[in-house]
């Protein structure tokens, strides 16, 4: 988690200034004395710490625990002080530790800062991107603290946080919020205590706003809880959900003129895409107060940077463009701060800060050395009144392949009359309608292309989910830009990846071919970036997952009948086998090899066919649609994965998602930067691969001699 966010950290900031810009002053003045804190309240004596805060009267609003040995579940973490607050709306409910309701948490190590001297990271200049200490101590010790920050926003409805980190007789604040971390230089707050207590003096004073908490969602009335939950318990996922379960959610739409608030009743969310920084996307069946009907209700931080349109605006641009097989758009807009802050004329949105206090050269906030990288996000929800079932719950291996064209069609449209590329073409973006029909979502970071002009990469970073990502992105994201044809080729990741997951009655073992086809990643040491698409090139040339066992997945039990969906795949296969022909799997390769495989390329018929044939949807729907009209012998063979609810691998909880907006080439961008540093997660497989193996093997694909084969192969 260190590793991750190393340059997510901003600092060191002036106490006072910290102060002044985050922690309004209390409406009484602070008491003096009263409280002086010994040797036995440093190093691991929490006990001795809280009593002496609670002797001096210092917080009559809120409540101190000692949390070193407690948990609460899902999260085996325990920050050493817990603080809560003593209004009953928010109190602990009588656990010790509670992250529900916790106000802010205090760690307490013996020794060890773990951010760098700051006159070491001057001398450095913008090489110091990062402000952690290179220690295994400090690493785990901000881990630690990562964790923590991270379970208290995936608990609550927030928008920033504080917290204290205590070292020996030394403390720094801290400020968490989706863009990064502000520290403050670090005080004594043994010997000299004023800062730390003028800190807790403040926070105890804070309205819910200032310490950050989201006020547009609220517990529900027994009333409302009395005609919504009825309706969400018949969603499917959704039949055990109790009131308790239950938040009410104002969503405010950005074209309405009198800057109404609509109301929404939701259970805990279906999916997320976890993580403390970034989007931090939940997604939520709800019931519209209004019309009473289940909508979708889409949760997430947009970034805000010139050129990345709102959702809702991308909606409205492919509604107009009638563009078929979208859902229907419901409200749409930026969260404001409060309830209250809706006016047209003084709306204020929920938005980052961290962003704001990066070094600026010649003028503020020169306390900040290096190049931390950090965005601003504002937080946006928008209502979607088309629901749909996960692609994985398809009826049919022909349904299935309907529905994929379905969206491919919707994709062609948006391209073609509204000049809109979608760019993270995903198992979780595509959903079968009530009707069962294909619906292609999720158009946040698609972008505003110009047909006919050659263009450079106008971001940082690769667009999409891992999974589904083609190789010429995974391999180099840096160099070309985003096209047609990588959402095509995304489309037939899709495909391949719903028949190994979803169809498998033989029960054959494909749990490594599926870790190497789509979760291959490698690190190369020289630039720290993370690419990908080796598993997926060997794919193409029918080492990983090949025509044999695609039949063997597609057979059904009765007469072992295979349906036109083999022969489909195949020849998708071929298109983007020529696509990438004479690519070599490993990367780091010379320039002159590079240049003899780029000569190659440009002599091959075979490899420009395919480019012309991907230059858009038609050739691809061509091939769907010619076996979508040929004769299928079974309409019975639909998915064995028995998921109710669940989106694609990206979009649980396993963090997977790789997402990026759209970067000019100009501007900084630092959570993207991170993210084509990173593999797609930790080398443990998602939890749909895990799912993806059968207890019943019945038989090994490979073995590491028959691997042997792949270079031969190529040639």
């Amino acid at each position: 988690m260190t590793f991750d966010a190393s340059e997510k950290f901003v600092g060191p900031m002036p106490v006072e200034e910290f102060l002044k810009e985050f922690v309004p002053e209390a409406r009484e003045t602070r008491p003096t004395g009263g409280i002086l804190f010994g040797k036995s309240t440093a190093s691991q004596h929490e006990n001795a710490f809280i009593q002496a805060i609670t002797t001096a009267g210092l917080c009559p609003k809120l409540k101190f625990n000692n949390t070193t040995t407690s948990q609460d579940p899902p999260y085996r973490l325990k920050p050493d002080i817990s603080v809560y607050s003593s209004n009953p709306c928010r109190s602990d409910e009588g656990k010790l530790l509670n992250w529900k309701t916790m106000e802010m948490w205090i760690e307490n190590k013996s020794k060890d800062d773990i951010f760098r001297d700051m006159e070491t990271m001057k001398k450095r200049g913008d090489e110091a991107k990062s402000h952690i200490r290179f220690s295994d101590t400090a690493y785990r010790a901000c881990g630690q603290m990562i964790a923590y920050a991270s379970a208290h926003h995936q608990s609550q409805f927030r928008v920033f946080s504080f917290s204290i980190f205590l070292f020996g007789e030394k403390g720094r604040l801290l400020r968490w919020d989706r863009s990064g971390v502000i520290y403050t230089e670090s005080f004594e707050w043994l010997t000299q205590p004023d800062t730390l207590l003028e800190f807790i003096w403040r926070f105890n004073f804070l309205s819910d706003v200032e310490r950050g908490h989201d006020t547009t969602v609220t517990p529900v009335t027994d009333d409302e809880a009395e005609v919504a939950l009825p309706k969400l318990k018949r969603y499917p996922g959704l039949e055990n959900t109790r009131k308790a379960d239950l938040r009410r959610f104002l969503v405010h739409d950005d074209r309405s003129a009198n800057g109404d608030l609509r109301g929404y009743i939701t259970p805990s969310a279906v999916w997320d895409t976890g993580g403390l920084f970034g989007r931090s996307t939940f997604g939520y069946i709800a019931f519209d107060v209004a019309s009473t009907n289940l909508v979708y209700l889409k949760d997430f931080w947009r970034t805000d940077l010139p050129g990345i349109q709102k959702e809702g605006d991308i909606y409205h641009k492919l509604h107009d463009a009638q563009v078929p097989n979208i859902p229907r758009l419901g409200p749409a807009g930026d969260v404001p701060v409060s309830p209250e802050c809706t006016a047209t004329t003084s709306f204020a949105p929920q938005r980052t800060r961290t962003q704001d206090y990066l070094r600026i050269p010649d003028g503020e906030h020169e306390w900040c050395p290096g190049q931390p990288h950090v965005d601003p996000y504002v937080h946006y929800r928008l209502v979607l009144e088309t629901l749909g079932k996960p692609l994985s719950a398809f009826k049919s291996t022909r349904q299935l392949c309907e529905v994929i064209r379905d969206a491919i069609v919707a994709h062609s449209a948006a391209y073609e009359r509204a000049q809109i590329l979608h760019r993270d073409v995903s198992a979780g973006n595509i959903l079968i309608t009530e009707e069962g029909t294909g619906m292609l979502i999720d158009w946040d970071l698609s972008k505003q292309v110009h047909k006919g002009v050659e263009e450079g990469p106008r971001q940082h970073s690769r667009t999409g989910t891992w999974q589904f990502i083609s190789i010429s992105r995974l391999r180099e994201p840096r160099y070309t830009a985003h096209e047609v044809s990588d959402d095509l080729e995304s489309f037939f990741w899709v495909l391949l990846y719903q028949i190994a997951r979803c169809r498998n009655i033989l029960k054959i073992d494909v749990s490594n071919d599926m870790q190497e086809v789509f979760d291959d990643y490698t690190k190369l040491s020289h630039d720290r970036l993370v690419r990908g698409g080796r598993g997926k090139l060997i794919c193409l040339i029918g080492v990983h997952l090949p025509r044999g066992i695609v039949e063997d997945l597609l057979t059904t039990a009765e007469e072992l009948i295979n349906t036109p969906c083999v022969e489909l795949v195949e020849e998708l296969r071929s298109l983007f086998h020529d696509y990438y022909l004479y690519l070599m799997p490993q990367l780091g390769s010379s320039r002159r090899a590079q240049l003899e495989i780029e000569k190659k390329r440009q002599g091959d018929s075979r490899v420009k066919e395919a480019q012309e044939k991907l230059r858009s949807s038609e050739f691809v729907l061509s091939i769907m649609n010619k076996y979508l009209a040929s004769k299928w012998d079974i309409e019975d063979d639909g998915s064995l994965d028995k998921a109710e609810m669940g989106h694609d691998a990206s979009k649980s909880r396993d963090r997977r998602k790789r997402k990026a907006e759209d970067i000019s080439s100009g501007e900084k961008n630092s959570d993207q930067i991170r993210r084509w540093m990173l593999p797609p997660s930790s080398i443990q497989p998602s939890s749909d691969v895990v799912s993806s193996r059968s207890k019943g093997t019945s038989k090994t694909l490979y073995s590491k001699s028959s691997q042997k084969s792949v270079s031969s192969l190529l040639k």
